[in-house]
This record gives C-alpha cells, sequence and structure tokens, in this order.
C-alpha cells in the first residue's frame, strides 16, 4: 500500500515515486542526500559550482560521503578550558576559520546546547585535563551527557580534538581522550587524529590547526586554503583575551612582564607545619591589568644548587654547550631557567630505560626498578621525588644533549591573586605555600614556591603575566556571597573583600576559613579583624584543624551552619565559593552542599546535584580549585 506523504503548505511537489525511494535511503545516505540538495539550491543561486560533486546512483552515496559531502555540514568549534588555555587557543582556530569564510559557532562547553548534535555536523573540540584525569568543571555537564543514556548520535558527523595537559600526571590529557572515544562511539567519523598536547604545545597545534583547515575545505568544497603562520593570530589573541573593563593588560605568557618585588614576607607564625609568604610586587597597570578572581602566572628559575646535582649525577659540565630549541646554549643556564627539572614525566622514565636497555654495562637492576616505578606506583612516586632522583637511581652517564632531549620546558607556576588593582594600584600581591615532600632520604622543595619564598628579595625582579579566570567572578555589589577556602585558598578572597570594601558594598559576606592552628596559621588576620569590625565581614567561621582533640575542617562548619547555608543560598540568592585543594577539600565541600541541600530543601541527592548544577550554570556555585 501507498505512503501518503503531506508536504508543507507552500512547497512545490515532487513525485510520490521519488518521495517513497527517498524513504529507503539509510542515515548516512540520507545526510549526504541533504547537503547535495543544499549544494544543487547554492549552484542555482550562484553561490558554488557542483560539477565535480555529482553521483549518478545511490550505491556510491558512502562513497561520495566520505570524500567530499557535507555542504550542509555546520561546524561547532567547542572549548572547555579551567584555566583559559583551550578557550585560548579555541579563539585562534576561530580566527583561521573566518580567515576561509567558514561558518561556524564558537563555544563553552558549559553554553552549548547538546540538542545541536542530532544533526550531522563538523564537531571540533580543545579541550584541557583538571589534576588526575578529571574535566573542567565547564565541561563536567557536557561530559555527563555526552557518556550517558541521553548523549546525541552522530551518525554523519565527524569529530577532531586537540586535548591539553600535563605529561607529570598520570592521566595526560584524559579528559581529550574520553571525548575522543565517545564521539567515536556515538558514530562520529574522525576528520583529524586527536591531537594530546602538553605544555609546550604552540607548533604541534598549529600543525593540527593546518591539518583541519585542509579536511574542511576538502569537505565543504572549498577552493583553496591559507597556510600563513599562527604567530602574529597567537599573540593578537591573548592581547584580546587579556583584555579588561578598563585597560588592556598587554603582557602574555610568552611576553611576560618584568615585576619588582615590594615585599616579601612570612605570614605563619614559628613552629607551623606551613611556610606561607606574602608577596607584593610593582607593576605597571597599563602592561598588568586584572580583576577579583583572576590568576598571575610566574616564570620562575630552578634552584642552582639542585641543578649541580642533576650534573654531577649525569657526569655534565656546567658549561657545556647544547643546541636547545635552534639555539645554543649552556646546558647549566638551561637546567636553572628553561627546563623542568622538579616535575618527573612517564616519557623521561621510559627514555632511561631505553638508555640503561643499551648499555654495555649490565643494567637491569635499575632498569627493573624503573619500570616497577611507571607501571605500579608512579602516581604514589611523583609525590615525593623528582628527576635527580631518577638520574640517581638509573646511575649512568648522559651527555648534555641526551638530558635536554629528555626533559621538558619548564612551564609557568599559576597563583590566585591576593589583591584588587582598583584598590591597590600599581601593585599585585600573591600568597605562596613552600611546597615540600619528603621521601625515604630527603626533602624536595617545589620549583616555583622555593624560587619565590627563599630566592627573591626586595627590588629583585620577577617575569609574570596575568591568567585571567572568568569563572571566578565576584557578582554585582548587593549579592552576598559565601567563601569558603583552606590554606592559600583565602588569596582570592583577600581580593574580593578589598574590591567590596572600595565598592562601599552593603551587601552580605560570610568567610569560612581553616588552616591547622590558630596561633600560628590564621593568614592575613589582622585584615579579617578589620572587616570585621567595620561591618564588611558578616560573618566568619573558622576551622582550625589541630587545635583540639577532633579534627575540625571546613566542610565540618558547613555542616554546623546548614541551615544558614541553605537560607543564604535559597532565600537571599547568594553567591557561594570554594577555593584551595582540588583532591581532598574541595571534594568533601561538594559532598556537604549536597547533603545540606537534600536535608535542608527535601531534596533526594541526584535533585540536589541538580540543584547544584543549576546554581553554576548561574555562577552561583564557582570554584577555584588546585
Amino acid at each position: 500500500m501507498s505512503k501518503i506523504i503531506e508536504l508543507p503548505k507552500g512547497s512545490t511537489a515532487v513525485s510520490s515515486k521519488i518521495l517513497e525511494q527517498v524513504q529507503q535511503f539509510d542515515v548516512n545516505q540520507l545526510n549526504w542526500l541533504s547537503g547535495y540538495c543544499s549544494g544543487i539550491a547554492f549552484e542555482k543561486q550562484g553561490h558554488i559550482n557542483l560539477n565535480s560533486f555529482t553521483s549518478n546512483s545511490s550505491s556510491s552515496l558512502d562513497n561520495t560521503l566520505k570524500t567530499n559531502n557535507s555542504v550542509g555540514l555546520s561546524v561547532v568549534l567547542l572549548y572547555a578550558s579551567q584555566t583559559g588555555n583551550s578557550e585560548k587557543l579555541a579563539k585562534s582556530i576561530s580566527s583561521r576559520l573566518q580567515e576561509q569564510q567558514i561558518p561556524f559557532e564558537l563555544t563553552s562547553t558549559n553554553d552549548f546546547k547538546p540538542n545541536k548534535l542530532n544533526k550531522p555536523s563538523i564537531i571540533l573540540m580543545v579541550v584541557s585535563t583538571h589534576g588526575e584525569g578529571e574535566p573542567p568543571d565547564d565541561a563536567l555537564d557536557f561530559y555527563e551527557l555526552m557518556h550517558g543514556k541521553r548523549a546525541p548520535k552522530l551518525e554523519g558527523s565527524y569529530h577532531a580534538v586537540l586535548s591539553l595537559g600535563d605529561s607529570s600526571y598520570e592521566q595526560f590529557c584524559q579528559t581529550g581522550k574520553d571525548f575522543d572515544k565517545i564521539f567515536s562511539e556515538q558514530g562520529s567519523q574522525v576528520l583529524v587524529t586527536r591531537l594530546d598536547c602538553d605544555l609546550d604545545y604552540q607548533d604541534a597545534a598549529e600543525q593540527w590547526i593546518e591539518d583541519i583547515l585542509v579536511k574542511i575545505a576538502e569537505l565543504t568544497q572549498l577552493d583553496s586554503i591559507k597556510s600563513d603562520s599562527l604567530e602574529t593570530e597567537k599573540v593578537d589573541v591573548k592581547k584580546r583575551v587579556l583584555a579588561r573593563e578598563q585597560n588592556i593588560a598587554i603582557a602574555t605568557k610568552d611576553d611576560p612582564y618584568c615585576a619588582t618585588v615590594l615585599a616579601n614576607q612570612r605570614i605563619t607564625g614559628q613552629g607551623s607545619s606551613k611556610l606561607v609568604h606574602h608577596i607584593e610586587l610593582a607593576i605597571d597597570k597599563t602592561k598588568i591589568s586584572f580583576l577579583p578572581g583572576d590568576s598571575l602566572g610566574v616564570w620562575v628559575k630552578n634552584n642552582r644548587q639542585l641543578v649541580n646535582e642533576i650534573l654531577l649525577a649525569s657526569s655534565i659540565d656546567f658549561n657545556d654547550f647544547v643546541e636547545w630549541k635552534g639555539e645554543q646554549n649552556t646546558i647549566g643556564q638551561l637546567l636553572i631557567e628553561r627546563l623542568e627539572i622538579t616535575l618527573i614525566n612517564p616519557s623521561l622514565i621510559k627514555n632511561l630505560i631505553k638508555l640503561l636497555e643499551n648499555s654495555v654495562e649490565d643494567k637491569s637492576s635499575e632498569i627493573d626498578r624503573l619500570n616497577h616505578i611507571l607501571n605500579n606506583n608512579y602516581s604514589d612516586y611523583i609525590k615525593a621525588h623528582q628527576v635527580i632522583d631518577l638520574l640517581s637511581l638509573a646511575d649512568i652517564g648522559l651527555t648534555a644533549q641526551q638530558l635536554v632531549a629528555f626533559l621538558k620546558p619548564i612551564k609557568p607556576r599559576i597563583y590566585s591573586i591576593s589583591s584588587s588593582l582598583a584598590s591597590i594600584p600599581e601593585e599585585v600581591h600573591i600568597t605562596v605555600a613552600l611546597k615540600k615532600d619528603t621521601n625515604q632520604s630527603v626533602t624536595r622543595k617545589g620549583a616555583a614556591s622555593q624560587y619565590l619564598i627563599e630566592n627573591l628579595s626586595e627590588d629583585d625582579e620577577v617575569m609574570v603575566y596575568v591568567q585571567p579566570n572568568d569563572r571566578f567572578r565576584l557578582p554585582d555589589q548587593n549579592t552576598p556571597v559565601i567563601m569558603l577556602g583552606s590554606g592559600t585558598g583565602i588569596a582570592p578572597y583577600r581580593s574580593f573583600l578589598q574590591e567590596r570594601e572600595l565598592q562601599s558594598s552593603t551587601s552580605k559576606n560570610w568567610l569560612i576559613f581553616g588552616n591547622p592552628n590558630f596561633n600560628t596559621d590564621f593568614l592575613y588576620q589582622t585584615e579579617i579583624q578589620g572587616y570585621i569590625n567595620d561591618g564588611l565581614l558578616d560573618d566568619v567561621s573558622l576551622a582550625f584543624s589541630r587545635d583540639q582533640e577532633f579534627k575540625v575542617y571546613v566542610q565540618d562548619k558547613l555542616y554546623e551552619n546548614a541551615e544558614t547555608v541553605w537560607d543564604w543560598v535559597s532565600n537571599e540568592n547568594a553567591c557561594f565559593y570554594v577555593c584551595g585543594d582540588m583532591n581532598r577539600m574541595a571534594k568533601d565541600v561538594h559532598k556537604a552542599l549536597l547533603q545540606i541541600i537534600s536535608e535542608q530543601s527535601d531534596r533526594s541527592l541526584e535533585e540536589a546535584e541538580a540543584f547544584l548544577k543549576q546554581l553554576k550554570k548561574e555562577n552561583r556555585y564557582q570554584r577555584d580549585v588546585y
């Protein structure tokens, strides 16, 4: 029996025989036909030439799809970023797409409507990995959806993923790997092979972008693709991203600003288990501009004594010349200023194993120990060990050039800014805790914290730039805020409070702060007491974990004040902030919030989770965790 096919009002009918034939096509054939018909319409309007885009039989549709279909495919450029690098790179890609006159949609995964993927698309994604293989905060919902039962089917789509990460972490670029896999599982074809980028990613990313443009040109039948370098665009994009409300900060990661140390003062008391310094830097606000919530990138120098230990263990002279990035330099100077010598990555271990395997001596015991680290206890090992420990364990001589080839470029360290530029012009402040971990034989210190705390004195210079954090922003001055942090997590709240004091804000402010001991670890105590006396701070909840028999943490203060927390959030529309340790504190706080929402509002835990997600979308639940 023939099917009755109703056409839209005003449309021009074609024969029912043709329509019934179309009904027999599979999904890929229909997708191809949709694009092909769109192309014919464009050709009749004089926009494109489809002479090379024909097919005489439905049996050739699948092959045609693979080479030159998709005139009707939309290009979706997604980014998911924790610190801003993915967003910057996505904007570089968007500029290249604009140059080629390729229509596209650029959006964060946090703002993206997944139903747009229900029709075939070219999906380009730039995504970072946060911590131990976790998605960035702005990708959590999209990640969950794509890995759930409601994930859109992607037959007829193409995708390409550029993943940013840090190879010193065991789950290197895991988020990008996860998205690449799920896109394929949902039916999308790989447009360009996923690129997993380490800290020094620009050159590799540039080639990946060139490959993307070529592939999109093939799919969309564009005539030519330019191959101009990304260098000019790279700088321009960074300048645009760093534009602030009143000034433009032209200092960038690749072109930092030379700041002068005004003060470097210890702010933990004698006897504290922590060494924390408050550091003030003089800046030119036409070069460095920031908002409360932003972070400061610091280019650090490695400790000279540690450099000498590495050279001794490798039987290398400080003044040996090597080639690095096309330039000649001494190995010693590179180790101090340009190479990463504290953070371990798997490739270093693998390279040492390969070197040992090719040794004329019997190095089987060293190889076994390195393999055990790599395959069994890598995550635990790297917490308290550094490059020197691996070199000592391998016990094999290296040439200077081999050592350079084994090491990664040094990366800037990021610190939450603890001052308001509007309140304290021409200065930027950071709060730094000395990182140190003890292994079986020695205590190892963090490169950045040791450099900042032990090496910098008044009038010394340090290279810095602003790392914007638009996901950790104060609301308008009439909105209450709850600020929760532990340790140096108090830093951004100092900038928040300075800003609100300057605004003469009358909205409510609540600080929840935790550290080991009241007498030695109450960071910025005098300032906080002043804000209480002045009425700027309506409430302060303190959790000094070691001052009583049972440990008390910031999440415990949430439970104690559950009713008030819920009142601020539900009735006063307060914004809730979390800053500090990602792996323990932030997770415990999130769990506490879920429990409080569930109990105070008679919601299930699943409903409480949905409520928190909505708060995130409204920028009322913001986190700066590390």
